[in-house]
């Protein structure tokens, strides 16, 4: 009865110990390129994605001549420029933070969004010199900086 019992174990381990083994190995060399991602990213930009997006994994980070791309596995893709500061964030179909819309658009951006009870559904922003634009849930929603000038384009159905 116990060889019995010890056979079973040995066969067992000889299927169970090379899975677990090659696991592991999966999670190290997976790890390990998070890690680089992380390491090869400019601090400023690595504080504001774990700012809005703490404990993230990284999918890519490529720099460009005055960009930087970074894709958030399963999340979000955003663009920064050669200030570190953001250009755009795209949701890939999920809202974007609310407390990242409150700390980075306009008062009276933010404001508008809140009071027409659409924080839940911006999905990407993006800005320049001139305006920002919010991409919403029914249309796109354009700020003027200059004037403080809203637009809101609805989706076409």
């Amino acid at each position: 009865m116990k060889t019995r019992h010890i056979t079973s174990f040995l066969n067992f381990s000889r299927f169970v110990l090379p899975l677990l083994a090659a696991c592991a190995l999966t999670w190290v060399v997976t790890s390990c390129k998070h890690s680089d991602l992380w390491d090869d990213m400019p601090g400023p930009i690595a504080e504001f994605i774990n700012h809005y997006y703490p404990f993230s994994e990284l999918d890519s980070f490529t720099k460009g001549s005055t960009t930087y791309h970074v894709r958030i596995d399963d999340g979000p893709g955003l663009t920064f420029g050669s200030d570190y500061a953001w250009i755009a964030v795209d949701g890939y179909g999920l809202p974007l933070p609310q407390v990242m819309l409150f700390d980075q658009l306009p008062p009276a951006l933010y404001n508008y969004l809140q009071e027409t009870e659409r924080l839940n559904g911006v999905f990407s922003m993006e800005r320049d010199n001139v305006d920002y634009t919010v991409t919403l849930l029914d249309g796109t929603l354009r700020y003027v900086i200059a004037t403080g000038e809203m637009k809101l384009t609805p989706t076409p159905s």
